[in-house]
C-alpha cells in the first residue's frame, strides 16, 4: 500500500491512511474473536475449538441437552429433544455407548480423578463429545457432572465406613474426585437426601 500511494504522490503517512489501517484492523480481529474455530490446525491445538461447529448446531437444535453440561441445575430435558437426535444415533448404539462409558468408569475410576471432564471421557473411547453427551442424557439420563458425582458418591459411601476412624469425610471427599467441599456437600444431598454425618448418624 506504502508503494502504490509513494507512486501515485500521495503521501501515506496521514491521518485517514492510519485511520483505515486501524478500521481494518478491529474488522480483522472482531472476525477472529467470533470464529475462532478457523485457526485450528495452525495457531490453535486445542480439541475444543473442533467442536464448536458441533456445538452450534446442537445449540439450534436441542438447546436442553447443552444446558445440562453448563448449568448444574437444568433438569428435564423435552421429549422433542429426543426425537430430533435419534436420527444420528440407532438404539444399538446407544446402548453401546452407554455400555462403554460405564464399563470404563467402573474398570479405570476415572471419576476418581479431580479434573475429570466430559472431553477427556470422549477422547478415551474416542467418540465424538456431542454423542457422548447426548448417551448420558438420554439413555443414562443424567447430565455429566451428576453422573460422574454418582460414582464419587458411591466410592465414598463404600470407602468412609472403613476409614473414618483414619480420615476425615473432607479428606475422603478429596480422594473420592470431589475438588471442593460445596460440590461434595451437594452431591452427596442429591445421591442420599442427607447431609453426610445425618447419614451415617442413621
Amino acid at each position: 500500500m506504502p508503494i502504490i500511494l509513494r507512486s501515485l504522490h500521495i503521501p501515506y503517512i496521514n491521518a485517514s491512511f492510519i485511520v483505515l489501517n486501524c478500521l481494518a484492523l478491529l474488522v480483522i480481529l472482531l472476525y477472529a474473536l467470533h470464529k475462532p474455530y478457523i485457526f485450528y490446525g495452525y495457531l490453535l491445538v486445542a480439541v475444543d475449538w473442533t467442536k464448536r461447529p458441533v456445538t452450534k448446531k446442537l445449540e439450534t437444535k436441542q438447546p436442553e441437552t447443552d444446558a445440562h453440561l453448563l448449568s448444574l441445575s437444568e433438569k428435564d430435558p423435552k421429549p422433542a429433544i429426543t426425537a430430533v437426535k435419534k436420527i444420528n444415533l440407532l438404539d444399538a448404539q446407544l446402548s453401546d455407548y452407554a455400555f462403554a462409558m460405564k464399563e470404563i468408569m467402573e474398570r479405570e475410576q476415572l471419576y476418581l480423578l479431580h479434573n475429570f471432564q466430559i472431553i477427556d471421557l470422549a477422547a478415551k473411547l474416542n467418540i465424538p463429545i456431542h454423542h457422548c453427551s447426548f448417551v448420558i442424557n438420554k439413555h443414562i439420563g443424567k447430565n455429566f457432572r451428576d453422573w460422574i458425582n454418582s460414582y464419587r458418591i458411591d466410592h465414598f459411601l463404600k470407602q468412609y465406613p472403613l476409614k473414618s476412624d483414619k480420615i476425615t469425610i473432607e479428606a475422603m471427599a478429596s480422594e473420592a474426585g470431589f475438588k471442593n467441599l460445596a460440590t461434595f456437600y451437594n452431591a452427596f444431598k442429591k445421591e442420599t437426601g442427607l447431609m453426610p454425618t445425618a447419614y451415617f448418624a442413621e
